[in-house]
């Protein structure tokens, strides 16, 4: 039995696929983004990333023509959305004392909100997960939905990825990586946004998913070759002749990464960068590649985390975006 990874549905708030093709960032991408809530939602305090998860997620059931059942499962990979949301409770907590800081604020800051507005906003009872990761994070999430699909728990799986620039994991990076920089300019572009996919058996007119895995390694070079190394070879055992692969890695840490996973394979720069965007990255790259070179080859992602993890995606062609 084959299963589908499609169609993508992509928003961001710089613009669509075509821009980030061309380069370019587009203002207002999203300026509607609550007009196309679904009418008696209670997403007013939320994140505008929640929100995007919500739409992406809606609009591709709906486009799919997928019914929202119990046996639909819902499995989410994102950053650590909700530290800003953490960092204004404890503020508020110790500066005008806790009886002050707002209820509104202590729910936004549990790490798995994005899921739960979407399992309460579209009304979905099945099982829901999260992975919190950076990189990798969604390439889990796709891992666990074919498990699930393969073994019959769900008869398929809604994968939503979000990418943010929260200011408090910026500075965090920044310390680590570039301490000298931490309060220099800022040189570095954030993309913001949201991709959802389904994980299906035998879905006509979407690529087949040939490969979907992670390796947890550790922070040293070494460590991280054996880790790549070995997610590499059983990824190559069942990707077709030609598939083209990208990479993702940490921006501030490209250089470092790079020189792991040459050591290990070939792969292909996407031609613009998209813009520093955690979990969301690899999906952003795959759908770019996609996008600009239209060949039936297939397509894959190698993904290095800034954790020490790693993880690749394989497709039997080009992932395909939805565009209603």
């Amino acid at each position: 039995m084959s299963l589908a990874l499609g169609p993508f549905h992509f928003l961001s708030f710089s613009g669509d696929l075509d821009d980030l093709a061309a380069g370019k960032e587009r203002e207002g991408a999203l300026q509607d983004l609550d007009a196309r809530l679904p009418a008696g939602h209670s997403l007013r305090r939320t994140c505008d990333e929640t929100k995007a998860a919500v739409v992406a997620a809606l609009e591709l059931l709906r486009a799919e023509k997928v019914e929202v059942t119990p046996r639909l499962g819902l499995y989410v990979g994102q950053q650590q959305i909700a530290m800003e949301y953490c960092s204004q409770f404890i503020q508020t907590s110790y500066r005008d004392g806790p009886r002050m800081a707002s209820p509104m604020q202590f729910s936004e800051s549990v790490a798995n909100n994005a899921a739960t507005h979407l399992s309460l906003t579209l009304k979905m009872t099945g099982l829901a997960q999260t992975f919190i990761g950076c990189r990798v994070a969604g390439i889990q999430a796709v891992q666990s939905a074919v498990e699930d699909v393969l073994d019959g728990t769900v008869d398929a799986g809604l994968v939503v990825v979000l990418g943010t620039s929260s200011t408090l994991a910026r500075e965090a990076y920044r310390a680590v990586y570039r301490p000298h920089q931490r309060r220099g300019p800022d040189d570095m572009r954030y993309l913001r946004g949201v991709a959802a996919v389904l994980v299906r058996r035998e879905a006509p007119g979407q690529p087949k998913l040939l490969y979907a895995g992670v390796r947890c390694g550790g922070r040293e070079p070494g460590q991280q070759i054996r880790t790549v190394g070995s997610l590499w070879t059983e990824a190559d055992l069942k990707m077709k002749d030609g598939t083209r692969v990208v990479d993702s890695t940490l921006a501030l840490a490209r250089s470092r990464s790079m020189g792991v996973i040459r050591r290990i394979g070939e792969t292909t720069a996407v031609p613009v960068a998209p813009g520093e965007c955690y979990a969301l990255d690899p999906f952003a790259k795959l759908l770019l590649d996609s996008r600009m070179h239209t060949g039936g080859e297939g397509r894959a992602v190698l993904c290095l985390g800034e954790e020490g993890t790693a993880g690749m995606l394989a497709l039997d062609g080009p992932a395909r975006a939805l565009k209603l």
